[in-house]
């Protein structure tokens, strides 16, 4: 009766995962933090125009008047 339950080899145990100390782990996840704090971009930094002070805004009108 061996073709109804076949003979199967048996399962080798996976791979220890990598820790947090390990050196390949940190290096990877310092790549990441750097380019995330660069895809930010000069924009997302400054919040202010270039004089340091906001620019009066056109004072608000109603639409259609």
């Amino acid at each position: 009766m061996s073709f109804l339950m076949p003979k199967r080899p048996a399962m080798t145990p996976p791979p220890a995962p990598p820790t947090k100390a390990d050196p390949a782990v940190m290096a990877a996840a310092d790549a990441e933090m750097a380019r995330q704090r660069t895809a930010s971009g000069r924009a997302a930094t400054i919040l202010t125009p270039a004089a340091g002070t906001p620019t009066a805004a056109a004072p608000k009108t109603l639409l259609g008047s």
